[in-house]
C-alpha cells in the first residue's frame, strides 16, 4: 500500500501537469488569435495598396487623355501637323506607360514586403507557442515514479519475484 506522502506528491504532479497544460492551450489559442489579427491587417494593408495604385493609374489614364486632346485641339487649331505632332503624343504615352510602369514596380515591392511580415507574424506565432511547452507525458510519468520511489514504495520489494511468487 503507498503511503499517503506518495500518493500526495503523485497527485500534485497530475494536477501541476494539468496546469501546465492548460497555460499550453490557452497561450496556443492567444497566440493564434494574434497572428490572425496581425494577418488580417497585413491583407487589409495591401488591399489598400492596390486600390490606391488602381487609382493611381486611372486618374494618370485620364490625365494622359485630357493631355492627349489638348495636344490635337491646338495642333488642328495652328494647322501643324506631321512628324512633330506625332512625337508629341508618342512622348506622352511613353510618360503615362513609365508611369504605369514605376506604379506596377513599387506596388509589387510593397506587396513582396507584406508577404515577408506574414512570415515574420507567422514565426512569431510559432515561437509564441513555443515559449509555452505542452508538459510531456513521459517526464510526468517519470516524476511520479520517483516520487513514489523517494516515498519508499519499491523499498523492500523486488516486482519480480512478486510475480514469479504468483505463478
Amino acid at each position: 500500500m503507498c503511503d499517503p506522502m506518495t500518493i500526495m506528491a503523485a497527485l500534485t504532479t497530475i494536477a501541476a501537469a494539468d496546469e501546465k497544460q492548460q497555460q499550453a492551450k490557452a497561450n496556443e489559442k492567444s497566440a493564434n488569435a494574434a497572428y490572425l489579427n496581425d494577418v488580417t491587417q497585413l491583407n487589409l494593408r495591401q488591399r489598400q495598396e492596390e486600390e490606391a495604385e488602381s487609382q493611381r493609374g486611372m486618374e494618370a489614364d485620364i490625365q494622359t487623355m485630357k493631355d492627349v486632346s489638348v495636344a490635337r485641339t491646338a495642333s488642328g487649331e495652328s494647322g501643324v501637323s506631321g512628324l512633330s505632332v506625332d512625337a508629341l503624343m508618342s512622348d506622352i504615352f511613353r510618360q503615362n506607360l513609365f508611369d504605369d510602369t514605376k506604379g506596377t514596380s513599387n506596388l509589387d515591392a510593397t506587396k513582396a514586403q507584406i508577404d515577408a511580415q506574414k512570415e515574420g507574424a507567422k514565426t512569431g506565432r510559432q515561437s509564441r507557442i513555443n515559449a509555452v511547452p505542452y508538459p510531456s507525458f513521459a517526464a510526468t510519468a517519470l516524476q511520479i515514479g520517483g516520487s513514489a520511489y523517494e516515498g519508499g514504495y519499491f523499498k523492500g520489494t523486488d516486482p519480480y519475484k512478486a510475480r514469479i511468487a504468483k505463478t
